[in-house]
């Protein structure tokens, strides 16, 4: 303990140095701590904004000239886990949480096609003179880039006559279709737009319309990323107490301080 003590009076501006370099560098540990903590309340108060203008944004439609086709956007929910998405949408998480595997990203839909009318033959087609069962073919045949549409089929019903008063009593009886095929091609996705992320759909079909459009991206079940391999060489100060090397070539115990190179073995 003398010998320590001794020392300590012999290097005191020596040491008042090193304890300068030690508090600088757990200022600068400090201040690289509170600059990333600054940076995570930054992100979650970013994150909330986000959800909470998901939660009443409405869906933008336009026409993308490079695609030749609608493009349909709406701000969507950005979220650390799956269970954060129940407090802004309870009826998809519920769907969600039955899905098989881990959901990384989700995006739900709803989507009209408007046709407009459909054609009908101008010719009744008798099914039963007898009974004065009859029927009238109709058939909707339409196609485009993003939407196609067959349906054929025919519409029955009888014709009652009143001979009384000369009228006629028409009385439903069913409607079969023949072919009825639908197809919607729609493409999905995130992107990330003026500081924000957006859900987005497009179709190239002018007889589609997308009523709602919700997305969920998921943190938690994103890839990680590859670990940062741990350097193994460093420099900095030192202070310790083992056996030193003298200036007259000999060993001893005592206390000792310096700048040095170290290469680390295991690190924890």
């Amino acid at each position: 303990m003398k010998e320590i003590l001794e020392f300590i009076k012999k290097n005191y501006p020596l040491i008042s140095i090193f304890i300068i370099a030690i508090l600088g560098v757990f200022l600068l540990q400090s201040y690289s701590t509170l600059k990333h903590e600054r940076k995570d309340r930054e992100y979650e108060k970013k994150q909330y904004e986000q959800n909470q203008q998901a939660l009443v944004d409405s869906i933008s439609v336009i026409f993308n000239k490079k695609l030749s086709a609608w493009e349909y956007s709406k701000d969507n929910f950005v979220l650390q886990k799956l269970d954060d998405l129940e407090k802004y949408n309870k009826q998809l998480t519920d769907e969600l949480k039955k899905v098989k595997g881990d959901v990384i990203a989700a995006i739900k839909t709803e989507v009209q096609g408007d046709l407009g009318g459909i054609s009908t033959a101008s010719n009744l087609e008798v099914l039963d003179s007898k009974n004065n069962h009859y029927g009238l073919s109709f058939k909707s045949d339409y196609k485009d880039n993003g939407f196609e549409q067959k349906l054929e089929g025919i519409s029955k019903f009888y014709v009652i006559p009143n001979e009384k008063d000369r009228t006629w009593n028409i009385q439903p009886d069913s409607t079969i279709f023949n072919v009825n095929s639908t197809t919607v091609k729609l493409t999905y996705g995130f992107k990330e737009l003026n500081d924000k992320y957006q859900v987005f759909a497009i179709s190239s079909s002018d007889k589609i319309k997308i009523t709602d459009l919700t997305g969920g991206y998921f943190i938690d079940k994103q890839p990680v990323p590859q670990p940062v391999k741990k350097k193994k060489w460093g420099i900095g100060p030192y202070i310790g107490y083992g056996v030193n090397l003298n200036n007259n070539g000999t060993f001893g115990f005592g206390a000792s301080l310096g700048l040095g190179i170290h290469y680390n073995i295991i690190q924890w």
